[in-house]
């Protein structure tokens, strides 16, 4: 048989396949997406040049022949292998891919900035960010997360063996503002200096981190000052980077979650409007959901290096 001849046989498996499991050219004609005339001449074809008769056409279909079965089964072996061999190729792809979901805030003062040195340290590995509030919120189609970055409750306990978790960065505000609108309108030494400023509030959470009528409960306790009359809240916003924008822009203080604010108090494009902090038990926890996944466990190992390179 000449090369010829095996050549073209080979790029007719996937007809033949067809053809041969359904047992009818316009069937296999519609799988293919093709007109039944076209799939009988190229059968047509292949017979010619192979010299064999691979069908028994008949009133309700078409039959296999001795020689098309012997094809038939090779091209079906072929075709099952090849399929296979796609999808442990597809796998190993997602295996290289670490799905991290986290809440905007997070990805975009504090992660970003530092991919790049875990992209070094894990070349080909794909980071795919995944922005929410909480892991019942809906994350987008059939994703999974490889690891969280979310903040929780102290109180929030996961008796799930296949998980790991660790309090990354436990909640400490500070009042923030630009450097303008300080030196404008401040300083602010008392609660009813803060009280009558311009307060940007970042909207959501409920009871899960700090507002302002909590910050100035708190505070009441911890200075023994009292506070009268309404917080005189500005602005809103739904998004920590928003309100982050706002307070740069000397609009007003926002309360300043560390360490998504000390990069900006460090540059200066911030400045703390009150020196004390705020502290809760409450926090951002890191959370490797697929123990066995080599890739996410590097990047679990990873976090907890960058927040040690943070500091207190």
């Amino acid at each position: 048989m000449t090369p010829y001849v095996v050549e073209y046989i080979l790029s007719n498996l996937r007809l033949l396949e067809v053809a041969g499991r359904l047992g009818s050219f316009s069937a296999a004609a519609a799988e293919l997406g093709v007109t039944q005339p076209n799939v009988s001449r190229q059968i047509g074809q292949i017979e010619r040049v192979l010299g064999q008769s691979l069908f028994t056409r008949g009133h309700r279909g078409v039959v296999l022949t001795d020689a098309g079965r012997a094809l038939f089964a090779v091209a079906t072996e072929s075709t099952a292998r090849v399929r296979g061999c796609l999808e442990d190729i597809s796998a190993a792809s997602k295996n290289r891919e670490v799905v991290v979901v986290t809440d905007y805030g997070f990805a975009a003062t504090w992660l970003m900035e530092r991919l790049a040195d875990f992209e070094q340290l894990c070349p080909g590995v794909e980071i795919q960010l995944v922005t929410t509030r909480s892991l019942s919120e809906s994350v987008p189609g059939d994703l999974q997360p490889d690891v969280s970055i979310l903040f929780e409750a102290s109180s929030s306990k996961d008796n799930d063996q296949t998980v790991t978790r660790k309090m990354l960065f436990q909640e400490e505000i500070y009042p923030v503002c630009g450097v303008d609108y300080l030196n404008r309108c401040g300083p602010f030494r008392t609660l009813d200096d803060m009280r009558r400023a311009h307060l940007l509030h970042l909207k959501g959470g409920g009871e899960l981190w700090f507002n302002w009528e909590s910050w100035f409960a708190g505070m009441e306790t911890a200075t023994a000052q009292r506070c009268g009359g309404r917080i005189n809240v500005f602005r809103s916003f739904s998004h920590f980077p928003l309100l982050m924008q706002s307070a740069c822009q000397n609009e007003g203080i926002a309360l300043g979650w560390r360490p998504l604010i000390d990069a900006a108090v460090a540059s200066g494009q911030l400045a703390k409007a009150w020196s004390a902090p705020l502290k809760s038990a409450n926090g951002y926890v890191l959370t490797l959901h697929r123990q066995t996944k080599h890739e996410a466990s590097l990047f679990y190992d990873w976090v907890i290096e960058q927040r040690e390179r943070v500091g207190s």
